[in-house]
C-alpha cells in the first residue's frame, strides 16, 4: 500500500478546499463550512467531492498541511512532496530544505517570488493556472463599466409610455417620415466603451484579465503599480504605465485592482476623486475602503462622477442606512464578481490535477 502524499498549502481561504478534498481527517467544521459555501452552485457538495477522489484517485487519501508564516513553512519542507504557493518565495534556500519535493505550484500565474532556474536545475516542475475566478472578477468588471456607460441600472424596464412617465421622461414621439425611433425614451448620457480611457489602479493578475478583456472593446488602456511596468510588459499588455496623478487625469474609467492595506485605505479620496475628469466613472472589485466613503458620496453627489459601480462594500451585508444607495447614480452587487462557486472549485482541482503527472516514489532528491 502506497504512503499518503504530503501537501504542504499556504494558508488561503480558497486553498483550504485542497485539505477537504485530498484530506480524510479534514476537520468536520472545516468540510461543513465549504459545503455551504459552495451550496448556492453545488448542491450535493459530498457527491462533487466523491467524484473528485475517484477522479484523482492515486491522491487520495493525502496528508495536507496548511501554514500560514514562512518559519512554519521552512520547518515542514522536508516532509513534502508537493508545494502550493501563492506569495511565499521558492528558490535555493527552500530547494535545499525540500528533499523529496516533486512539484512546486502556483496559485495563479505571478511567479517573480520562485527562482524559476533554480527549480529547473533541480529539476522540480513548477506548475502556474490562470484562475477562473480571476477571469470572472475581470467580465464582471467589465459588465459594471458597461452598467454605468449605459446607465442599465436606470433604464431597465423604461419600455412602456407610463414607465417613462413615472421616471420623468414623458415619451415624445419622433417625426418617424424623416427619423429612426432609436431611444425613443430620450435616455441623455448615454457614451460607449470605443475610444475611452480605461485606468487601473494596480495591475496584477486581475487586472490583466480586465486589460485583455477592455482591448476588445477598442479602449485605451492605462496602469499604475508601484514598480512601473518595463517597455516589454507594456507591450506584452498594451498598456501604458504611468504615475498615479496621471492616471486619475486620463481616466474615463477607473477599475481598482489593489489589496487593501494601511497603505491604500482611502487612497482615493476627495483630493485624488478631484483630480478625476468630470464625468468620469469609478468601478471597484477589490476593497471598498480603498475609497473614502464621504469622499465617493459627495463626488456623486454633486455629479463630478458620472457613476460608480461596487461589487464590495464598506460592511457586508451592508448597513441599512448605507447613503450611496440613496443615489441614482450609484450601482452596486453583492461582492459577486468571482462566483459562480464552480470557480473555486475548478481552480483548486487545476492545482491538484497536475500531481497525477509525478509518482509518489519515496526517494530522496540529491542535489
Amino acid at each position: 500500500m502506497r504512503s499518503p502524499r504530503f501537501f504542504l498549502v499556504q494558508d488561503d481561504k480558497i486553498l483550504r478546499l485542497t485539505q477537504v478534498l485530498l484530506d480524510p481527517n479534514v476537520s468536520a467544521e472545516r468540510f461543513r463550512a465549504f459545503e455551504d459555501f459552495v451550496s448556492t452552485d453545488v448542491p450535493d457538495f459530498k457527491a462533487w467531492v466523491a467524484d473528485f477522489r475517484k477522479r484523482t484517485q492515486t491522491l487520495f487519501p493525502s496528508e495536507v498541511h496548511m501554514v500560514k508564516s514562512v518559519p512554519e513553512f521552512h520547518e515542514l519542507l522536508a516532509k513534502a512532496d508537493h508545494v502550493f504557493i501563492e506569495s511565499f518565495a521558492f528558490g535555493a534556500k527552500e530547494i535545499a530544505l525540500a528533499t523529496r519535493l516533486k512539484s512546486v505550484h502556483q496559485f495563479g500565474l505571478h511567479t517573480d517570488h520562485i527562482d524559476l532556474q533554480a527549480c529547473q536545475h533541480a529539476s522540480i516542475p513548477v506548475h502556474t493556472v490562470r484562475r477562473l475566478t480571476n477571469i470572472a472578477v475581470a467580465e464582471h468588471t467589465l459588465m459594471l463599466c458597461l452598467n454605468l456607460a449605459r446607465r442599465f441600472s436606470f433604464v431597465n424596464g423604461l419600455i412602456r409610455s407610463s414607465d417613462l412617465k413615472k421616471a420623468g421622461l414623458p415619451y415624445r414621439p419622433y417625426d418617424l417620415s424623416q427619423t429612426a425611433n432609436a431611444n425613443y425614451g430620450r435616455i441623455p448620457s448615454l457614451t460607449t466603451l470605443h475610444g475611452k480611457t480605461l485606468g487601473l489602479l494596480g495591475f496584477g493578475e486581475i487586472a490583466k484579465e480586465v486589460a485583455n478583456l477592455a482591448q476588445a472593446f477598442g479602449m485605451k488602456i492605462l496602469c499604475h503599480r508601484r514598480t512601473p511596468l518595463s517597455a516589454d510588459e507594456q507591450n506584452q499588455f498594451q498598456v501604458q504605465s504611468v504615475d498615479f496623478k496621471s492616471l486619475l487625469r486620463q481616466s474615463h474609467f477607473l477599475s481598482i485592482h489593489l489589496p487593501l492595506h494601511a497603505a491604500t485605505q482611502n487612497l482615493i479620496n476627495a483630493k485624488a476623486l478631484a483630480l478625476m475628469p468630470k464625468g468620469a466613472y469609478l468601478v471597484n472589485t477589490a476593497r471598498a475602503a480603498i475609497v473614502e466613503h464621504e469622499a465617493l458620496r459627495a463626488a456623486l453627489a454633486d455629479q463630478h462622477l458620472a457613476g460608480a459601480a461596487f461589487d464590495v462594500h464598506y460592511q457586508e451585508p451592508a448597513s441599512e442606512d448605507e447613503s450611496l444607495l440613496a443615489l441614482p447614480n450609484f450601482i452596486s452587487t453583492p461582492h459577486m464578481s468571482g462566483t459562480s462557486r464552480v470557480n473555486n472549485l475548478s481552480d483548486v482541482e487545476s492545482m491538484i490535477r497536475p500531481c497525477l503527472m509525478h509518482p509518489n516514489t519515496q526517494s530522496n532528491r540529491h542535489l
